[in-house]
């Protein structure tokens, strides 16, 4: 018998998935964190603040989902 060749998995749904919950988490985060002004004489719109958070979050969950699907594809 011979074995069935390992097939590889597609990148681009893990950094999507990564993308879409780091951008939910970041976004939930930024929306029900603490409004803390510590010294300092900015104070930042709420949604501006959702909006940077949100982003930030979809290019790191994006990085995470890509470094997982590497693993993924180079595992022995």
């Amino acid at each position: 018998m011979s074995k069935r060749p390992r097939s590889n998995p597609k990148p681009i749904p893990f950094v999507v998935t990564g993308a879409v919950i780091g951008f939910v988490v970041f976004g939930v985060v930024s929306w029900l964190g603490p409004n803390r002004n510590e010294g300092f004489d900015i104070t930042y719109d709420p949604g501006a603040a959702l909006g940077y958070m949100s982003v930030l979050g979809l290019f790191l969950g994006a990085l995470v989902g890509a470094a997982v699907a590497a693993l993924f594809t180079y595992r022995r």
